[in-house]
């Protein structure tokens, strides 16, 4: 006579919760593995026991056995989706470290509005970020006490990125003594209902790298830290 339980028979081999061995637990005869082969094994097992113990004179019919065999083919697949995407986050984190390591020493374009005075007949370069259209962009570059000392304009600026440099002179063409300085900007809008706002952006020197919750940083001279999307530009 049949069983009562369907799944008496796997019980019998297990000891145990039959789900046991698609969580990958242990089991009173040892370790069950957890990968999408020893799942589908599990199930197919289940399904066995089922075949086996079902009431003769009420088996089965076609659409169960149609329902189950497609529950099978999905765990197995979900469980080899999971280990594919487990692979792809490794190696995207292995590259972004690699990618962060190689850039220590190099200049990168962050945000920020500090500007530092170039060495004799040098630039410093640095960017506004437009959020969207703009007839011009008015660049005023301030020493420490918040004083105008030069005004430079972006003509014809665009959404995203517009790069500028500084030469350490002032409005009339002097050098000007060593300090701090930074730089802010002034949008002049495309239209009457024009709404572009700018973000200062300025060139920083990666000293390090760092790991945050296993996500590189760069860090710059002044101990601040970017990730690689904040970056805008990269050079040697």
């Amino acid at each position: 006579m049949a069983s009562a339980n369907p799944y008496d028979v796997l019980n019998s081999q297990t000891q145990t919760n039959p789900n046991s061995s698609v969580n990958g637990s242990k089991s009173n005869s040892g370790v069950v593995g957890s990968s999408a082969s020893d799942i589908q094994n599990t199930f197919l097992k289940l399904f066995v026991a089922q075949m086996r113990s079902q009431d003769p004179m009420n088996p089965m019919d076609n659409s169960q056995m149609t329902a189950q065999m497609a529950q099978i083919s999905q765990v197995g697949g979900i469980q080899q989706l999971n280990q594919s995407m487990q692979a792809l986050i490794g190696a995207q984190a292995a590259s972004q470290s690699l990618m962060a390591s190689s850039m220590i020493g190099k200049k990168v374009l962050v945000a920020g509005s500090s500007l530092p005075k170039p060495p004799d007949g040098g630039t410093t370069p640095a960017g506004v970020l437009l959020n969207g259209p703009a007839q011009t962009v008015k660049v005023n570059v301030k020493d420490a006490n918040g004083n105008v000392v030069r005004t430079m304009t972006i003509d014809k600026p665009v959404a995203g990125v517009n790069a500028f440099s500084w030469d350490g002179k002032n409005d009339k063409g002097e050098v000007v003594p060593a300090g701090k300085y930074s730089f802010s900007a002034d949008v002049t809008q495309a239209s009457a209902n024009g709404s572009t706002t700018a973000v200062a952006y300025n060139t920083q020197t990666v000293t390090a790298v760092a790991w945050d919750k296993g996500v590189p940083e760069l860090v710059l001279p002044d101990g601040s830290r970017a990730q690689l999307g904040d970056v805008a530009q990269m050079t040697a």
